[in-house]
């Protein structure tokens, strides 16, 4: 009497080959979009407010002008100029 043993068919997963396919092309495309890519121009990302910044970095200010302006010879002073205070003893390894 002979017996027929028959081998179980594993079945291929499909959908877990698809999802690995998948996460290998979006780590491939975005390494090469990271490293090799073209580098977008600045003068695409740069705002519009940059030509303003521009014009307030070259205005030239005056100090004598500016101590001697009435509006700031009417500001009240409402404290004093800190002092040092004390720094702690001279050799801070000796015992109390």
């Amino acid at each position: 009497m002979a017996l027929i043993i028959e081998q179980t068919r594993r079945s291929v997963n499909w959908f877990g080959i698809a999802v690995f396919i998948f996460l290998l092309a979006v780590i491939f495309g975005g390494g090469f979009f990271l490293f090799f890519g073209p580098t977008p121009a600045i003068e695409i990302i740069a705002p519009v407010q940059l030509d303003a910044t521009e014009k307030i970095s070259n205005i030239k200010l005056d100090a004598g002008k500016i101590i001697e302006s009435p509006v700031l010879k009417g500001f009240k002073q409402y404290g004093t100029v800190p002092g040092v205070g004390s720094l702690g003893r001279s050799n801070p390894f000796l015992p109390l």
